[in-house]
């Protein structure tokens, strides 16, 4: 029986220059390219995705000039950053009416968003794709905007902060600003990943004598535990940092309640101080 083959048809032509989108450190050749950053993207989209470069280069370049011209026109019109990246993913058809319209709800939810929440959402992409020092150059100037009155949006970059430094094997650094995080709101995921840190920046000996010694933290001390049990299984036989799989197992499981505290595992405890070793020699 003769397999059948699937095709997508491209759209327009592809670009013999590419059009740079700044905000995603990316060339595009092609409108498709184009639609997948939109999609792949929607969170980070915001006014500043609506450039009459980008409408100017679909149309010489792309070969695209209807489309051009009602980009244009919302553009003159001074219509919303859905709508924009609605005409474009309905032009070409690349993707679903239902990714298109959940796609414009989160541009649309997005367009309410003060200066500094766009600020942090850039700062967060840099986190997402592993930029840490990016990422932290970014928070450190938010966080110079910020009045006391943003103390929320301060804990949540607090925490991100956290997250970058145990990127970067910085668990003594990322347990500072996870507790200064958890103090300023009280969130149980800080407050479990200052542990965390802790658990990974201490021999076992100096860690159990500082949970004797907060005994506010006990509880929290065997959700790590957990936490970490569960992040050695998906550690195993992989070269990625336990503390960046303890993060994501922290996502997966959010706060729920955890049963009796784990043994921590040799094996884990030689592979982690491989990496810091690997990590030193790195800084060098």
């Amino acid at each position: 029986m003769e397999r059948m083959s699937h095709m997508i048809l491209g759209t327009g032509r592809c670009a013999e220059h590419p059009y740079y989108i700044d905000r995603f450190y990316v060339n595009l050749y092609s409108v498709e390219e184009l639609c997948y950053i939109l999609v792949d993207k929607a969170e980070m989209l915001d006014q500043e995705i609506m450039q009459r470069d980008m409408v100017r280069w679909l149309d010489e370049e792309c070969g695209l000039s209807d489309l051009a011209h009602a980009l244009y026109a919302l553009l003159n019109q001074k219509g919303s950053t859905a709508a924009y990246v609605g005409t474009i993913l309905e032009y070409v058809c690349l993707y679903s009416p239902e990714a298109i319209a959940r796609t414009e709800e989160i541009v649309r939810s997005n367009e309410g968003l003060s200066p500094y929440e766009r600020h942090k959402a850039k700062a967060d992409y840099l986190l997402k794709e592993k930029r840490y020092f990016a990422a932290m150059e970014q928070y450190y100037t938010l966080l110079t905007k910020l009045s006391d009155e943003d103390r929320l949006l301060q804990a949540k970059i607090y925490h991100n902060m956290g997250a970058a430094c145990a990127g970067m094997f910085m668990y003594e650094r990322a347990a500072q600003w996870f507790i200064k995080s958890y103090e300023i709101d009280g969130r149980q995921e800080s407050l479990l990943l200052y542990l965390a840190s802790q658990r990974m920046n201490h021999p076992d000996k100096e860690y159990i004598e500082y949970i004797a010694e907060h005994p506010e933290y006990h509880d929290a001390s065997l959700k790590v535990e957990r936490m970490m049990e569960r992040a050695a299984g998906a550690f195993e036989g992989s070269d990625e940092n336990r503390m960046l799989v303890t993060l994501q197992v922290f996502k997966e499981e959010g706060s729920g309640i955890f049963g009796n505290t784990a043994p921590y595992y040799d094996e884990i405890e030689r592979l982690t101080a491989e990496l810091k070793e690997k990590y030193r020699e790195y800084t060098v």
